[in-house]
């Protein structure tokens, strides 16, 4: 990685900043949902996006980086090693998620079959031209896949205490913050902005509905005084 520690010939001081605090509250949001996953055995990252999950961020930290500069590089690569984890977690307590039994049988197959596919996926959308050269066009196409299934998810599983509104906001901060910084970084490249729209949308009804369900905007129980 023969870059700036961050780029500011190719890219506005501006753009620099969403992107760079989006992608620390990604890393936020990976150490939050470690933390979650060794309290509770159970993984709010939908098991069916986590092998594409891992599988961009594998690409975009050891075959291609991103020339925003050293520290977004360090970011994807910090978030990857998280995810090495969180992927892990998915095959053992992916099943925990609802599922048929058929699913839950070739549920660790299937896994892995998508990390290879996604990995696949994200070279040769890079390697063909269809990609921006911080992998923005493939990142935000898994993550409406990851905000779309967080909410089904969410939607099909009865014990919401599973699920962490600190995850949910540092997800929904860092897809956000990132989403401003296409606007400044690509302004013609109107699909990757109408997916960090869409990511922005669902991430946003995700925490209202797991809000509802809290029954507050933090996750914090309520003091008997005011239940």
């Amino acid at each position: 990685m023969n870059q700036p520690l961050i780029n500011f010939e190719l890219y506005p001081v501006s753009g620099l900043l969403f992107n760079g605090i989006g992608c620390l509250f990604w890393v936020v949001a990976y150490v939050v949902l470690v933390w979650e996953i060794r309290k509770k055995k159970f993984v709010e990252m939908p098991a069916y996006v986590a092998g594409a999950n891992i599988g961009w961020e594998f690409v975009w930290s050891f075959i291609y980086h991103p020339d925003t500069g050293l520290l977004y590089a360090l970011s994807y690569i910090a978030a990857f090693f998280l995810d090495c984890y969180i992927f892990w977690a998915t095959l053992k307590y992916g099943t925990k998620q609802p599922m048929n039994e058929d699913a839950k049988k070739h549920f660790v197959l299937f896994c892995l079959i998508n990390f290879g596919f996604w990995i696949l996926f994200t070279y040769f959308h890079r390697t063909e031209g269809y990609d921006t050269t911080i992998g923005a066009n493939s990142g935000y196409i898994i993550n409406v896949i990851l905000s779309l299934q967080c909410l089904f998810l969410l939607f099909q599983t009865k014990d919401t205490s599973k699920f962490s509104l600190l995850l949910a906001w540092s997800r929904m901060l860092g897809t956000g913050l990132i989403s401003v910084s296409m606007f400044i970084f690509y302004a013609d490249n109107h699909f990757v902005q109408l997916l960090g729209v869409a990511c922005f949308i669902l991430d946003c009804t995700f925490i209202y509905v797991l809000k509802k369900r809290h029954g507050t905007w933090l996750g914090l129980k309520k003091s008997p005084a005011h239940a």
